[in-house]
């Protein structure tokens, strides 16, 4: 058995965040030792692994609690797990779509101040304040 710390440690959680899982009946099978104190077997490990893994991708707590729900009710509600579980990643996959729009707009960015540092380029476009001067400029001739 093992006790909050160490599960926290092992899978480079927060003890604290642990705790509002169980606190949240995510984590079923937990046992209590002396003092309440939370104890965890490989089971229930394993599911603090799966919501850690859950979590990250964005699910809500609550989306986690009817998954976590479904789960104990067995093969009967594997559709509605199914579900939930596409739902889910039809929100990471399009979170990555604009990651990856991000992260195309940031390598531009990174090209162009490597030009203009490198004297490939001479004018700050990157800078609204200084394209506003420019703009200022171009005005008054």
């Amino acid at each position: 058995m093992y006790t909050v710390k160490q599960v926290a440690d092992q899978l480079e959680m927060n003890p604290h965040t642990v705790r509002f899982y169980t606190d949240k009946e995510l984590i079923p099978g937990l046992k209590r030792g002396e003092n309440n104190v939370r104890l965890f077997d490989e089971d229930t490990i394993g599911w603090l692994q799966g919501v850690k893994a859950l979590r990250n991708s964005g699910m809500s707590v609550e989306a986690i609690k009817q998954y976590v729900d479904l789960c104990l009710v067995g093969e009967a509600a594997i559709p509605e797990r199914l579900e939930i579980i596409k739902d889910q990643q039809e929100k990471v996959n399009a979170q990555l779509a604009e990651l990856q729009q991000s992260s195309q707009f940031l390598a531009g960015k990174v090209h162009f101040y490597e030009n203009l540092l490198d004297g490939k380029e001479t004018i700050d476009r990157g800078n609204p304040a200084e394209m506003n001067k420019i703009r200022k400029e171009l005005t008054r001739l």
